[in-house]
């Protein structure tokens, strides 16, 4: 280990890089610190600036075109979604309405078919009534 601090004391006593700059940054009074915070500042959202400032260009009107074209598309992709359910519910309540008209159609044949056998028994009961 001391090796290493005595390997590394010599930069570490030398150094005049971006860590220097930065210690004296902290170290300069209040006001030139300001303006260089103004100045970076600047810097940084010139660009923002300039890009407000400026007309409407080629690639403004293409991410326009764009987003228009993939809002359209996602708006009919709901649409045929909603679309696609009602005539789902439509289609599914017609076949219940069916299957129900025929357990009516069922039920009524089912209920004649019972009468029919009970006349027969009754008609079987009297002639073998006679009979005797």
């Amino acid at each position: 280990y001391t090796n290493q601090v005595a390997a590394s004391q010599p930069i570490i006593d030398n150094f005049d890089g971006l860590m220097a700059r930065v210690n004296a940054l902290g170290e300069l009074p209040w006001l030139p610190s300001f303006f260089i915070f103004l100045l970076f500042l600047a810097i940084e959202t010139s660009p923002i600036f300039a890009k407000l400032i400026s007309p409407k260009g080629e690639y403004d009107f293409r991410l326009e075109d764009q987003e228009s074209t993939v809002k359209t598309w996602t708006s009919q992709k709901v649409n045929e979604r909603k679309l696609l359910l009602k005539t789902d519910n439509d289609l599914n309540n017609k076949v219940y309405n069916d299957i129900k008209e025929e357990e009516d159609l069922y039920n009524y044949k089912r209920k004649k078919a019972k009468e029919l056998m009970q006349l027969q028994a009754d008609a079987f009961f009297r002639n073998q009534k006679s009979g005797l």
